[in-house]
């Protein structure tokens, strides 16, 4: 009965994915997909990135109009848990309030009911985004509880009654509101950050995807951002109508907002003057959410009048300033590790302050220019005003910003029709606004054959651009490439140790990597992370002798993976134990993959790890649940790339010293392969040492 209530839990849920990953995909030319209801949806409910749930004053539905649970008094509340295989309802009738969790998958399938004896009296309730807790707000105050057990794990003051309760992604804060009030905490410390009262009737409230900001809509039609690290003030957005709801887009360029029951307004943040309206013929609108499909594609989703309505936005242009960044990040993490054969005096001649922040300015040009293609030639080119005292003609383009090219006065006269002129070398870089300028090009003149070099490489960089945010002291850095050198020494050592006991040959390769990452506090302080990555791949052919064979799971039946964890034991117990201290957070993420290998038969499963009732995992980088148990076996590949993750963390509980003091937080990974063999069986460790230095 167990394996076929989690085999109906799984064609549900993967049907809800399908749903909008399959039938809303590319290959699907509309742009435009609406859904019939029975009822007019009150409110969208998302559940992760890919799908939303309905719902009005008495009942919860899926997109396909089934409906979920019912109620006899109103609902309050609702939020899915982000794997997706539950939910909690707070509704209310004459007399109190009550809330219940249900499963997904089974009408009126109750999970849980709270106690209001014990709990108080619900008044709202949310998940946190990793899905391993339960938030409930009553009249007593916050409970926290687990979203798999319901056992009680903290309780939080409350500063006001709360109609609506969340917990940005990132699990730093948590964000309290009623109609006029909003109120944010830090999530850990259970310490008030930051209150605000409105005279306005507040009817959203939410974190940008990366959790830098905060925004607040109220009724009269104006959007707060605030800093998500200070919670001041950056900017308000005038001119939004009624103010009914909003959503971010998945890189913070963009918010959605319903405007008025039959008018959603796009903003772009980054310059609030670029808007696009979408109109609602059906009317009766009041919530929107941006999702994310399978191939990446922006859509987004609101109510109307009997449907649930889904648009893919094809003309938002993405947040170059953010590729820039990131895709810098990315290359300065190359460009700082020591090189092959080279000196600790050698490494600090060339990584310097100086030469690091010019560095970092050549690759954020290089990636503006491969982002931003051919624009001057596409653009149309005007003649301008000619500067005598400045020798500078200003040259004006339609697709970007006018620039200033140099050329002495007695050339100028040849300078008569635009179309003579080519453009050669163009490179970019990015304005505050996220459009692209030109920074550097060669202009020929076809009029006198003379060639003129525009030259601006030196403009003012922007905010990302060598900023206290992009720069680690020379002294960390140091530190972290010496410790770098010792870990792959380390590594070589424990090989060749592996290698002489026939555990594995030369057909296995690990490899380490560890990064200093720039980060903030739920306090707003800034801090230093460590993240050290150790993984493995064993070459086909070899990987069934050296790595897990068909249908193994525990760590002991892979050479490569007892070598991997062994490199893992020496390492934290040795040149990284200053980072081993008690009380301080590590963040351990683990990947298990398995290949694509069909089982036919069940199985078995020696509970070695325990059993699993829902536990959240990663696949493809959305949350879902996973079941295991000793009863039912393993039945899918999907169990086994689990089974093959937590078994390192088993692995590192009882066998690295200390790591049990620290505040561990483990997420889980799974993958399957698309091809079969033992090549595709493995696992990934990466450790985060928050605040490390």
């Amino acid at each position: 009965m167990t394996t076929l209530l989690h085999f109906y839990k799984l064609l549900f849920l993967t049907s809800l994915v399908v749903f909008f990953n399959v039938s809303l995909s590319a290959q699907n030319k509309q742009n435009d997909y609406t859904f019939p209801q029975k009822q007019t949806p009150v409110s969208l409910i998302p559940c992760g990135k890919v799908v939303v749930f309905g719902y009005n004053d008495r009942s919860v539905y899926a997109p396909r109009a089934n409906e979920l649970s019912t109620f006899n008094g109103k609902i309050l509340n609702v939020k899915f848990n982000p794997t997706g295989a539950s939910y909690i309802v707070v509704n209310s009738n004459k007399k109190t309030s009550e809330a219940k969790v249900f499963y997904s998958n089974v009408y009126n399938g109750e999970l849980y009911k709270f106690n209001t004896k014990k709990t108080g009296v619900p008044q709202a309730a949310t998940y946190t985004s990793d899905a391993r807790k339960l938030l409930l707000a009553t009249d007593r105050g916050i409970l926290v509880m687990s979203a798999i057990n319901f056992q009680p794990i903290d309780t939080i003051p409350a500063p006001f009654a709360v109609t609506d309760i969340n917990v940005s992604d990132n699990n730093y804060y948590l964000l309290l509101r009623n109609e006029h009030q909003v109120a944010v905490y830090n999530f850990e410390e259970k310490k008030l950050r930051k209150k605000w009262k409105f005279d306005e009737k507040v009817t959203k409230v939410g974190f940008s995807n990366d959790n830098s900001e905060l925004a607040i809509l109220t009724d009269d039609g104006v959007l707060s951002i605030y800093d998500a690290r200070s919670f001041l003030i950056k900017k308000n957005i005038e001119g939004l109508g009624q103010g009914l709801s909003f959503t971010y887009n998945h890189d913070g360029k963009y918010v959605a907002v319903a405007t008025a029951p039959n008018l959603i307004v796009l903003v772009n943040l980054l310059n609030d003057t670029d808007r696009e309206h979408i109109e609602v013929p059906a009317g009766g609108m009041s919530a929107v959410e941006f999702l994310i499909d399978s191939q990446q594609s922006q859509m987004l989703a609101y109510n109307a009048t009997k449907s649930i309505n889904v648009k893919r936005l094809t003309s938002l242009a993405p947040n170059y300033n953010k590729l820039v960044a990131d895709g810098a990040d990315e290359l300065m993490h190359e460009w700082l590790k020591m090189m092959p054969g080279e000196t600790m005096e050698e490494y600090r001649a060339r990584v310097n302050d100086e030469s690091r922040a010019k560095q970092r300015r050549l690759f954020e040009d290089k990636i503006a220019t491969d982002l931003a293609g051919d624009l001057a030639s596409m653009s149309k080119i005007s003649l301008g005003k000619y500067d005598r005292s400045n020798q500078m003609l200003s040259l004006e383009f339609d697709n970007m910003p006018s620039i200033f090219l140099p050329i002495p006065e007695e050339a100028v006269g040849a300078f008569k029709n635009p179309e003579d002129i080519s453009i050669e070398d163009a490179q970019y870089g990015v304005l505050p606004n996220d459009n692209f300028e030109l920074i550097y090009a060669k202009f020929h003149n076809k009029t006198n054959n003379e060639t003129y070099i525009y030259n601006n490489l030196d403009r003012v960089p922007l905010n990302f651009e060598q900023s206290d945010d992009n720069m680690v002291s020379l002294d960390i850095l140091q530190q972290q490439q010496m410790e770098e050198l010792k870990l792959q020494e380390l590594k070589q050592k424990v090989v060749e140790e592996a290698k002489s006991r026939n555990v594995i040959s030369d057909h296995t390769n690990i490899t380490v990597d560890s990064r200093i990452e720039n980060a903030y506090d739920a306090n707003g302080k800034k801090i230093l992370n460590y993240k050290v990555k150790i993984s493995y791949e064993v070459e086909s052919g070899f990987s069934v002798q050296e790595d897990f064979g068909p249908g193994k799971y525990q760590v002991d039946e892979s050479g490569a993976a007892k070598s991997m964890l062994a490199l893992v034991k020496q390492a934290f117990e040795g040149d990284f134990k200053q980072y081993i201290e008690a009380g301080k957070k590590l963040s351990v993420s683990i990947s298990g993959m398995a290949d694509a290998t069909p089982i036919r038969n069940r199985i078995a499963y020696n509970g070695v790890y325990g059993n699993f009732d829902n536990e959240p995992v990663y696949q493809n980088g959305q949350l879902a649940a996973i079941s295991i148990n000793q009863k039912d076996g393993i039945q899918r590949n999907e169990q086994l790339a689990f089974l093959r993750a937590y078994g390192v963390k088993d692995y590192l509980e009882r066998n690295v010293e200390g790591l049990n003091t620290m505040n561990r937080n483990y997420t889980y990974s799974i993958a399957v392969a698309e091809g079969k063999g033992s090549e595709f069986r493995r696992i990934i460790a990466e450790f985060t040492f928050v605040d490390a230095f």
